[in-house]
C-alpha cells in the first residue's frame, strides 16, 4: 500500500519560515564545524531540474499506523536541534510528504512495521516523518531508502518514545541500480526518550554518492537508554557520514554508540560522535567506539568523538581506531588453500559479525545481516570484474 500524505495546510504554514531562510542562506556550508568533513557543495550542486515527489510503501495490514500529522505534534519541530540545524531549512522548504507513524497502545515486540521508499531518477524526496510510541509499548520499525542515479533524499524524522516503552528502529540507505551518479542522502533524526524507555537503533549506509545521517538523542528522564549500531560501506568515490549527539539530561541514563566502517577504492568515511552530560545527569553511562576498516590505500577515514561532561559521578568513554585486514590472518587462510577473494570476504564478515553479535533484537540483527549480504554481493561482483 502506498502512503499518500501530502503536507497539510498547517504543515505548509509551519514550513513557510524555513522557505524564507533557505532563500537567504541555501545549503549548509563547510564553514560550519559539523560540516567541515562533509562539504555538500562538492556533491549536491544544481537541484533546479529535480522534481519533488515522495513514494512510501507499507504492507496493507499496517495502514492503521499511518496518519496525517496532528498540528499539536508540530511542537517536536520547535526543538533547539531542528531550529538550529542548517539542514532543517533545506528539508522543510522543499517538503513533499508528511505523515505520522502512531504505534497503538498494547503493541508487542512481535509487531513489525517495514516502510520502504524508492527514489527514482530525477526526483527529490523531502519528507517529514513523526514517530510516536506511547507508554508501555514494544515495537519494531524500519525505514528503507533506495536511491537511483540523479536522485536526492532528505528526510526529517522526529521520534518520541513514551515511559516504559521500547522501540527497535532500523534505517537503511541503499542503491537500486549497480551504477549510481549524483545520488545523495541527507537525513535529520531527533529522538526524545522518557523514563525507563529504550531506543535501539541500527543504521546502515551504502551504495550512494553521498550519505549523511545526523542524529540527536535526548535522554530526558531517569533510566532512559539509547543504543546505536551504525555501519557504513564505501567504494569508488562515495562519501559516508554518521554524525551523532546524545544528550544525557537526567540521572541514571545510559547510551552506547558502536560505529563500523568499511572503505574501499577512494571512498571517505566520517564519524562525528558526541556525548553531552548535563550537570544534574549524575550516574550517567555514555560510551562510543568507532572502527574503520580500509581495504584500499586511497580510502580515507575521519573520526571525531567528543565528550562534554558537566556532572562528576559518571562513567563515559570514547575511542576510534583505523586499520586494515590482518595480514597474518590473511596469510593463514591463503596457506590453507582459501582463495584471495574468499579470504577477504571471510575476514570482512568476521569484522562485521562483531557488531551483529552486539544486537539484542533479532529483528534489527536480521536487518543488519541483510545489509551486509547486499554489500558483499556487490563486492564479489567487483572482484570478478
Amino acid at each position: 500500500m502506498e502512503i499518500n500524505s501530502p503536507p497539510s495546510n498547517e504543515v505548509l504554514d509551519f514550513c513557510n519560515s524555513f522557505k524564507k531562510s533557505f532563500k537567504e542562506h541555501g545549503w549548509p556550508n563547510s564553514k560550519i564545524e559539523t560540516w567541515k568533513m562533509t562539504p555538500l557543495h562538492k556533491f549536491i550542486k544544481d537541484t533546479s531540474s529535480l522534481k519533488h515527489n515522495s513514494n512510501y510503501l507499507i504492507p496493507n495490514n499496517k495502514n492503521k499506523f499511518i496518519n496525517n500529522i496532528d498540528i499539536n505534534n508540530l511542537e517536536f519541530l520547535n526543538s533547539k536541534y531542528f531550529q538550529k540545524n542548517e539542514m532543517s531549512r533545506v528539508i522543510l522548504a522543499h517538503i513533499s510528504n508528511a505523515f505520522e507513524i502512531l504505534v497503538p497502545k498494547n503493541t508487542s515486540k512481535k509487531e513489525t512495521i517495514d516502510i520502504k521508499s524508492s527514489i527514482d531518477a530525477g526526483i527529490w524526496s523531502s519528507s517529514l516523518i513523526i514517530i510516536k510510541v506511547p507508554e508501555n509499548v514494544e515495537c519494531n520499525l524500519a525505514l528503507e531508502f533506495s536511491l537511483s542515479s540523479s536522485s536526492l533524499c532528505t528526510p526529517l524524522i522526529a521520534i518520541d518514545v513514551g515511559k516504559e516503552s521500547n522501540l527497535s528502529f532500523g534505517l537503511s540507505v541503499i542503491n537500486n541500480s549497480k551504477s549510481l551518479n549524483a545520488s545523495n542522502f541527507v537525513s535529520l533524526i531527533e529522538g526524545n526518550l522518557s523514563e525507563n524507555s529504550n531506543l535501539e537503533m541500527v543504521l546502515t549506509q551504502q551504495g550512494v554518492t553521498l550519505s549523511r545521517s545526523d542524529i540527536n538523542i535526548n535522554l530526558n528522564q531517569n533510566y532512559s537508554n539509547y543504543d546505536l549500531i551504525g555501519v557504513y560501506f564505501g567504494r569508488e568515490k562515495q562519501h559516508q557520514d554518521i554524525t551523532t549527539c546524545v544528550n544525557h539530561l537526567a540521572e541514571n541514563t545510559s547510551s552506547n554508540q558502536i560505529i563500523r566502517g568499511i572503505l574501499d577504492d577512494s571512498s571517505v568515511g566520517v564519524y562525528q560522535g558526541g556525548v553531552k552530560v548535563a550537570p544534574n545527569a549524575q550516574k550517567t553511562d555514555g560510551r562510543q567506539m568507532s572502527r574503520a576498516l580500509l581495504l584500499s590505500n586511497l580510502a580515507e577515514s575521519n573520526s571525531k568523538p567528543e565528550l562534554e561532561i558537566f556532572a562528576d559521578d559518571v562513567s563515559c568513554a570514547h575511542g576510534a581506531t583505523i586499520g586494515e585486514l590482518d595480514k597474518d590472518q590473511f596469510f593463514y587462510l591463503l596457506s590453507r588453500g582459501v582463495s584471495h577473494s574468499m579470504a577477504r570476504e571471510l575476514l570482512i564478515k568476521a569484522y562485521l559479525n562483531e557488531v551483529v553479535e552486539e544486537i539484542q533484537n533479532d529483528y534489527l540483527s536480521d536487518k543488519l545481516e541483510k545489509a551486509i549480504d547486499f554489500w558483499l554481493s556487490e563486492f564479489k561482483m567487483k572482484e570478478v570484474a
